[in-house]
This record gives structure tokens, C-alpha cells and sequence, in this order.
């Protein structure tokens, strides 16, 4: 969330919160809690997700809590009147403020985004145990914007938008900075440009979902990228950007890969056709070098003249001179042999390039063809189905990004979940180079106490989590591949790779795990 979406939400929860009363507060999933409030015309839920890259605040419709595996929090707030909303100048906080002296604080930004309860200067409770009770709250920083301190001429564009004003929405910069050619803007001009930006998106929003996944509160005058949505105010957008945050992950995690190996494709072959379109520069140089080797054989009855090179007589060039480089252990004869063997690789490269040449267009276009229509998909099922349709054709490229679903090409079993690539180790072995090729925000399993597969579900440098229903999936798989096959319910561990880590000297497929969280499964074999 960015400070300008909660400008307009600190405005909604006003009018719908204030003289309200909170009936339960909640926590049935993790990074997840809901408060249900009622007033005297309707009743509904504000909703908190703490989830790293998902972090969201907005209401939605009433349903009456889960009475079993939830959590109550903030109990001393039930049934208390609410009497004020509020953010601060210059920092993403939320406050909800009650009757008794309590107030609610949600911190809506980085990776230890939370939610606690404070009164007189000292948290009471938290959501999560980011904050400590006892202790006095964080205090909102305060920005001077457009006060800047240094010389920022030597940094990026982006950095120097960011560096005038902080608050500033970092999604589309790259987009903005290109449509309005600020690369070339004084830091005058860029100073203005922001503040106009910032006061349309204070008094002029307009909440709008564009065709690459991203949300704004620019105009298409100021930001003339294609509208997929529009929504009624920013609690829609919130929503909408929270309950498909999952699917678009998946999208973009599952396009990512396959496009950088596109990109670098194309990139190759326009450098090698560009190479290829220079060959007849090696015609050239096989008809000097035959030239050399015919005036170096004129000159053979000098023997060896022990020279790194040699000035005769040009023979194509009547009246001139010719210095010619001499290799000094040979004598002029064997130089002149070189020559001509310098002279027919020549040739012979150039009548190579001649023949790359058309193959090397083709695979230029193909590979321009995809990358093309790939940009173009904004649709997870979409790709997947285009994916089908083009699997001959992407074979060589996800076989260079390590996508390839053959198991020849991993040493482990490889199958999907909902998009979501996932990796189960065959051995002790395997469980190594797994554990060796995850990336460190990719989700590890593994079955609580007993010897069995580590599990890898691949998350694409998305610092976030699966949805809960991959995860149980997931879980499942790795109990059943275990020695906890045969139970009814299974421990599994659940965890970042990053922390995770081998032991040096320790013997093939043991870790030491750093944090866990544990679930309690079914063991179920895999589908593939």
C-alpha cells in the first residue's frame, strides 16, 4: 500500500468506523486477521494481511468468524466505542483510536508489517511479536519533502524521484520517467513534476487497474498506459489488488524466467547477425593474407631473417613498400605457408557466415515472435494455454532457465501446483543439490522428525507465500514422501529456504533449519 491509497482509505474508515464498535478480532490463517464490527445500520469485517509483497487494509462483507483453529486478539476493544481515524503526515500508519484510551496501530509497510494495541505510551498486545509488548510504540518518521541535503545529479532518475519526495508510489516510475523523458529533466523540472503527480493523486484520483497488473491513482493523460478497470474508490482497488495478488505472482513468476531467456535470445542473435554482416570483412583479410604469402614466397631466398616483420617490395602496388609481421622461429618460406592457411580459414569463414546467416534470422524472428506475444499475455490460464500451443517451440528455452518439467534434466521429481512449480528430492543426494539449486525465498518442507524428501516450492524472488491451500498441498506431497507415509496425520515443517542451511561435514540430505512454522497433514501421494 502507498501513503496516497491511504490518504482516501484513512478518509472511508472514518465515516464507516467512527461510533462503531469492534465485536471480535480474529486470526483464522497466518499474516491474516479480521475485525468484525457492527453499527446500527450494517455490519462488515476490516481486513489486515501482513503478508510480505501482500501487505492490505480494507473492509468487506459481513460473515460471521470461524469458531474453531482461530485466535481472538484485542479483546479489552470488544463492544468500545470508536472515536476517531487517523494517519500520520508523512508515514504509512493507520490509528484507530477507541473510548477507553486504547489505540489500534497498523504498520502498512516492509517485511515486519503488524498490528498492535497500545495505551499511555505502551503496547498492550500485538498481532504479530514483531513489536514488543511492555515497550513504547514506534514512532511515525517525519519527512521534510523536497528538502534535499547533497548532490543527487550522480543518481538514477528513479532514485531522484524518490529521493524529492519518499512517499512517492514506486510502481510505473519506470513507465513515467520514459513517457515524459525525465532523464533529461533538471532536478527543477523533476521537483515540479512530482509535486503535480503528488497533487493529482491527492485531489484527482483516479483508481484505475492497468492492462500490466499494476494499480495506480494517475490519470491515463499523466500515465497513458491502457486501462484494464476502473473501481468506485480505493477499498475496491485494495481488494481487488489483495484477492488476485496470488494469481498475478503466479503469472508474473511463471512469464519471468521464459522471457529473460527470450530476451537474451533475441540479444544473441541480433550481436551474432550483426558479426555475420561483417564477414565480408574476412574476405578482405583472406585476399591480404594470400597477397602476403605470394610476396613472402618472392622473397623466399632470404631464408630466415630472425625479424618479428619484413619491408619488401609490394607486388600490387608498383613502387611501394610493404611491411608484412613475420613469426621470428620461422623462416620466409614456412611464413608464407602460414599465409595462405590464414588465407583459406578465412574463406572458409566467410562461406560459414554466408550459410548461418538465414538460420540465425529465423531463429532471431521466432524468438522476437514469442517474446512479442508473451509481453502481451495478462492472463495466468492465457499463458498456460499459450504455453501448450508453443511447447515445441519453448522447449530450448526452458530447458536454459532450468523450467523444464523433464526429470532427465534434474536430478529430483518436478511437478507443479496451481502454477506454482515444486521440487521433491529422490535420495539423500538429491536432497542436496535441491537444497543447493532453491533460491533462498523459495518455500522448503520437509516431515517433522523422520527421514524423508525435502520438498521445494519455487517462488521466483517472491519474498511472499503460496496460498494456504498450495501449501497443505505441498505439505501432503512431502509427508508422503517419507517415513510418515503410513500415518493418519503428519508433521511437516514449512519454511523459507533461507533458512535452511548445511552443515559443514554433515552427512548427505541433513540441514539444520533456523525458523519454522509446522503444519499437520494428510500424507498424499503426488499427481505426477
Amino acid at each position: 500500500m502507498n501513503y496516497y491509497e491511504l490518504i482516501y482509505l484513512n478518509r472511508r474508515l472514518k465515516n464507516k468506523l467512527i461510533g462503531s464498535r469492534f465485536e471480535q478480532a480474529v486470526s483464522p490463517y497466518k499474516n491474516y486477521i479480521e475485525f468484525f464490527i457492527k453499527e446500527q445500520e450494517e455490519k462488515f469485517r476490516l481486513c489486515f494481511s501482513s503478508a510480505p509483497g501482500n501487505i492490505a487494509l480494507f473492509t468487506d462483507s459481513y460473515r460471521g468468524a470461524k469458531k474453531s483453529n482461530t485466535i481472538d486478539f484485542f479483546e479489552v476493544i470488544y463492544d468500545v466505542i470508536i472515536t476517531d481515524v487517523s494517519i500520520p503526515e508523512s508515514d504509512r500508519w493507520l490509528y484507530i483510536h477507541f473510548e477507553n484510551g486504547y489505540k489500534l496501530s497498523f504498520r502498512l509497510f516492509s517485511n515486519r508489517s503488524n498490528v498492535f494495541l497500545s495505551k499511555g505510551g505502551v503496547i498492550t498486545e500485538v498481532f504479530k511479536e514483531y513489536d514488543e509488548e511492555g515497550s513504547e510504540p514506534p514512532e511515525p518518521q517525519v519527512l521534510d519533502l523536497y528538502e534535499v541535503e547533497g548532490d543527487i545529479s550522480r543518481k538514477n532518475t528513479k532514485n531522484k524521484l524518490t529521493t524529492l519526495n519518499p512517499m512517492l508510489p514506486r510502481q510505473n516510475l519506470e513507465d513515467l520517467i520514459e513517457i515524459h523523458k525525465l532523464d533529461e529533466a533538471s532536478k527543477d523540472e523533476l521537483e515540479d513534476f512530482v509535486k503535480s503527480m503528488c497533487k493529482e493523486m491527492e485531489e484527482q484520483p483516479d483508481f484505475r487497474l492497468l492492462e500490466n497488473g499494476e494499480t495506480t491513482l494517475l490519470s491515463e493523460k499523466t500515465l497513458p498506459l491502457k486501462t484494464e478497470q476502473k473501481f468506485n474508490d480505493v477499498n475496491e482497488l485494495i481488494l481487488y489488488r489483495y484477492k488476485n495478488y496470488s494469481r498475478s505472482q503466479r503469472l508474473k513468476q511463471r512469464k519471468s524466467s521464459l522471457l529473460k531467456s527470450l530476451r537474451r535470445k533475441v540479444k544473441r542473435t541480433k550481436s551474432g547477425l550483426q558479426n555475420l554482416h561483417q564477414a565480408d570483412k574476412g574476405l578482405e583479410r583472406a585476399e591480404k593474407y594470400e597477397q602476403w604469402g605470394h610476396i613472402l614466397m618472392a622473397n623466399a631466398h632470404l631464408g630466415n631473417v630472425n625479424t618479428e616483420e619484413i619491408e619488401v617490395d609490394d607486388l600490387y602496388d608498383e613502387g611501394k613498400k610493404v611491411t608484412i609481421p613475420l613469426k621470428q622461429e620461422l623462416d620466409i618460406a614456412e611464413n608464407a605457408q602460414r599465409y595462405y592457411k590464414k588465407s583459406a580459414s578465412s574463406e572458409r569463414s566467410y562461406e560459414e557466415a554466408l550459410k548461418r546467416i538465414p538460420k540465425m534470422e529465423k531463429e532471431k524472428e521466432q524468438a522476437e515472435k514469442l517474446l512479442e506475444e508473451a509481453e502481451a499475455i495478462s492472463s495466468l490460464w492465457d499463458f498456460i494455454d499459450w504455453e501448450k500451443e508453443h511447447e515445441e517451440e519453448l522447449k530450448e528455452f526452458k530447458e536454459q532457465d532450468g523450467s523444464d518439467n523433464n526429470t532427465e534434466q534434474l536430478p529430483f521429481h518436478t511437478l507443479e501446483i496451481q502454477g506454482y512449480p515444486v521440487w521433491i528430492g529422490k535420495n539423500a543426494k538429491s536432497n542436496d543439490i535441491l537444497v543447493q539449486k532453491a533460491h533462498k525465498e523459495d518455500v522448503w518442507m520437509h516431515a517433522r522428525k523422520v527421514a524423508g524428501s525435502h520438498l521445494v516450492i519455487r517462488m521466483g524472488n517472491d519474498k511472499g507465500m503460496p496460498p494456504k491451500n498450495v501449501l497443505l498441498e505441498a505439505a501432503s506431497y512431502a509427508a508422503y514422501n517419507s517415513k510418515a507415509r503410513g500415518s493418519n496425520l503428519a508433521p511437516v515443517i514449512i519454511t523459507k529456504k533461507k533458512y535452511v542451511r548445511k552443515p559443514k561435514g554433515s552427512p548427505p540430505g541433513a540441514v539444520l533449519v533456523d525458523k519454522e512454522d509446522v503444519e499437520m497433514v494428510t500424507p498424499k501421494k503426488p499427481k505426477s
